[in-house]
């Protein structure tokens, strides 16, 4: 299944947690220079976080910094990707 904003919506999992469809209304307040799995897993999960909470209400703007394909394969996904956490 490719992720998008339609068929995040369909995902039907208790320890899933999804964005929020007001959440891809939300402003880009947040320009990132990089697209790597540091970046992605540590600072925009806490702004993910903070969203849920309604403590932050922004978006992260990713800016493609090397040729590598990783930037198009976000924009078959508008911009959504899936980070699973294992442990504590």
């Amino acid at each position: 299944m490719l992720l998008t904003q339609h068929t995040i919506q369909t995902i039907n999992a208790d320890l899933v947690h999804k964005p929020t469809a007001i959440s891809f209304s939300y402003p880009e307040k947040i320009l990132q220079f990089g697209t790597g799995v540091l970046l992605r897993g540590l600072p925009d999960y806490f702004v993910h976080k903070a969203n849920q909470q309604n403590l932050f209400q922004g978006r992260v703007l990713v800016v493609k910094s090397t040729a590598s394909a990783v930037a198009d394969a976000f924009e078959q996904q508008n911009s959504l990707y899936t980070l699973c956490i294992k442990g504590i």
